[in-house]
């Protein structure tokens, strides 16, 4: 068993720390009413401009694609850099009275009437396989839309293995079927750790089906859940389906 315990921290230091890969910051912000969601869209169409000019690489902004993919009000903000100093940096940007002004409906709520009942914030490290995000190009067709998928581990080892799984040939299969990523992340910090993260883009419901349909199906899918090594690596899945705001980078 000490074997094994050295062995385990061993692999996981060399295996986490051996490349410079993007991080991510994923806020969510639980807004409390529809007027709520609206001025904290005013603040951040104006903080979006202000935040592009820092190393922050992507900005994204969603919300909830229907009622059925959670609450409405609720605004996810996704941003990627080359360093979490670079991200905790960022929000200095916004330090000026005409972003103040912009988000002055936002933090003009009262302490009995708050804009938010929580922000919720993880931090990710990209995948060896997927290092860094790829926005989508434009939108043809019109009936774009996001997924945020998010698998949970019952233990540290299962979700470095599960990570190792997407990197070791997951992540190809994916690509062979048309699923389209555009982010892959290990979570550092946040909610229900250990945990993963990842974002897919669709062109429409035909596609999605399609792609999934063709995943599920692919031989070499088969193979390898099907190894030893691989199995419960998983505990609990989280699916959220998302659109872009209209001031979002990532559309």
């Amino acid at each position: 068993m000490k074997r094994f315990i050295i062995t385990f921290t061993t692999f996981i230091s060399i295996s986490f720390t051996a490349y410079a890969k993007e991080y991510y910051e994923l806020r969510t912000y639980k807004l409390n009413s529809p007027e709520k969601a609206v001025a904290f869209d005013k603040m951040m169409a104006a903080a979006v401009p202000l935040l592009a000019t820092t190393e922050l690489k992507s900005i994204g902004v969603f919300k909830a694609r229907g009622d059925k993919s959670g609450d409405k009000n609720w605004r996810y903000v996704l941003k990627s850099c080359s360093s979490l100093d670079a991200l905790a940096e960022s929000s200095s940007a916004l330090a000026n009275e005409g972003f103040l002004e912009q988000a002055r409906d936002y933090l003009s709520y009262a302490k009995s009437d708050p804009s938010f009942s929580r922000i919720s914030i993880s931090t990710f490290v990209a995948f060896d396989g997927f290092p860094e995000l790829i926005s989508p190009g434009k939108d043809k067709v019109g009936k774009r839309y996001f997924e945020l998928r998010t698998y949970e581990s019952h233990n540290e080892l299962k979700a470095y293995l599960k990570v190792k799984m997407f990197n070791d040939g997951e992540l190809d299969i994916f690509a062979d079927v048309g699923l389209k990523g555009v982010f892959f992340g290990r979570a550092l910090s946040g909610e229900n750790l250990p945990n993963l993260t990842y974002m897919l883009v669709y062109d429409d419901e035909d596609q999605k089906k399609s792609a999934w349909n063709s995943f599920i199906k692919s031989p070499a899918w088969e193979a390898m859940k099907s190894e030893e090594m691989y199995k419960d690596t998983v505990s609990k899945i989280i699916s959220t389906f998302l659109v872009p705001t209209v001031y979002s980078q990532i559309r």
